[in-house]
């Protein structure tokens, strides 16, 4: 099983203030995403803030360049994604499910809904009861075999930047103590930060993946019997830097990152399996979320 993963997209619509960036824009998340889409690949997941502000012309439009690749495709709600329009009609527009599992020979995949909606004074990350009962009952069922989890938001006091206010999930969310019931190997998938980061806390590996417009690369993660692997793959060129660095300043919303966004070794990481991983025998409450 092989997924591709993509940061913060923060594709934008144009206003007075940036309509000269429409070439580039065009031209940036065209490329990108047939990029994207090229790599080999039985799913592709964006793990949030994948427009800018939400919007109705956001959406169609980015969506419109998705649907034309036909490749399977999980959009994960990031806070940018629930700022102009209320949560069910962006996924009216997306027709995606807000939380949901998805079981493999290999894995499982859990996919959640973190972000707050229309929410402009705090873009930090949620887990709203039902979900944290679903998610508990997945971890419990999913027993010893391999449990992805992708969401938006960081788990507190783990990747770069999470300890930072409204840079992770709220602690009283309690979600580090649902997923350290996990008995087999976990790794959790999120954006938010706009740095490259991994961390290992006990069972669980948790990946995080700098904004597409600072970093034109994508997550490769390879699952087999025996090892995740987690790489890197670069998309870019100086063309692609160029147009991302224009609409990285021209729009609101979204700063560009200076500094570096991490080390080599936030870029590659292997989780062993050990043989015979099994489910547990009880079902989760619910596998699906609107």
């Amino acid at each position: 099983m092989r997924i591709a993963v993509i940061g913060d997209l923060h594709y934008p619509e144009l206003t007075l203030d940036n309509y000269l960036i429409a070439d580039a824009r065009q031209g940036f998340y065209e490329t990108f995403m047939e990029r994207f889409f090229s790599i080999p690949a039985d799913l592709y997941v964006s793990v949030g803030d994948l427009t800018n502000y939400g919007t109705a012309e956001e959406l169609e439009d980015i969506y419109s360049i998705i649907r034309r690749h036909g490749k399977r495709f999980v959009h994960v709600l990031g806070n940018h994604d629930v700022y102009g329009l209320k949560r069910k009609e962006v996924l009216e527009i997306t027709q995606q499910q807000r939380f949901h599992l998805l079981e493999t020979d290999s894995a499982m995949f859990a996919f959640l809904d973190t972000a707050r909606e229309q929410d402009l004074n705090d873009c930090g990350g949620v887990l709203d009861p039902i979900q944290q009962e679903w998610l508990e009952s997945v971890v419990e069922y999913s027993g010893e075999t391999p449990l992805l989890v992708f969401g938006h938001h960081p788990i507190y006091a783990t990747t770069a930047k999470s300890h930072e206010p409204m840079h992770y999930i709220h602690p009283h969310v309690q979600i580090q103590e649902i997923l350290q019931k996990k008995q087999g190997p976990g790794l959790y998938v999120n954006g938010h930060n706009h740095y490259n980061s991994i961390a290992l806390r006990k069972r669980w590996t948790f990946l995080q993946i700098a904004a597409v417009l600072d970093e034109q690369a994508a997550r490769i993660i390879d699952i087999t019997d025996s090892l995740i692997s987690i790489d890197t793959v670069n998309l870019s060129d100086p063309l692609l830097e160029e147009q991302g660095k224009i609409i990285g300043e021209a729009i609101h919303h979204f700063r560009l990152r200076e500094e570096p966004l991490g080390t080599d070794a936030d870029l590659k990481h292997l989780i062993p399996l050990l043989p015979a991983a099994r489910k547990s025998a009880a079902k989760p409450v619910k596998v699906t979320g609107v």
